[in-house]
């Protein structure tokens, strides 16, 4: 996902020199920022402010806290042990209870 320009980027990154490996985000241009994605509320908060800036990391790879994978990802970008992260835009993202009927759901050809 690339978005840059006047308003800068945001990279989510894996800090593999700090100790424990933690994740990130910088967030670069006008009013640099950045800081520690510890917790799917973190991560949320991150892209709602800045989501549409977000550069070099595909949403597939974005990290995960805890819980199952959810049997259909379409949509579902990050997760814990009781919510998930969903949407079709990062700044548009939304955070969902796992038993929510706003789950969203694979879309099966008919037979």
């Amino acid at each position: 996902m690339s978005a840059h320009g006047a308003n800068g980027a945001l990279r989510i990154f894996l800090d593999t020199e700090a100790t424990p490996r933690t994740w990130g985000y910088r967030l670069t241009g006008p009013g640099p920022e950045s800081g520690v994605i510890d917790s799917l509320d973190a991560l949320a908060d991150v892209l709602a402010r800045h989501g549409g800036l977000l550069t070099d990391l595909p949403w597939t790879e974005l990290p995960t806290f805890g819980g199952p994978p959810p049997p259909h990802t379409t949509d579902v970008w990050s997760w814990d042990a009781r919510r998930l992260l969903v949407g079709t835009h990062p700044d548009l993202l939304r955070l969902i209870p796992r038993d929510s009927p706003d789950v969203p759901r694979r879309e099966l050809p008919s037979r």
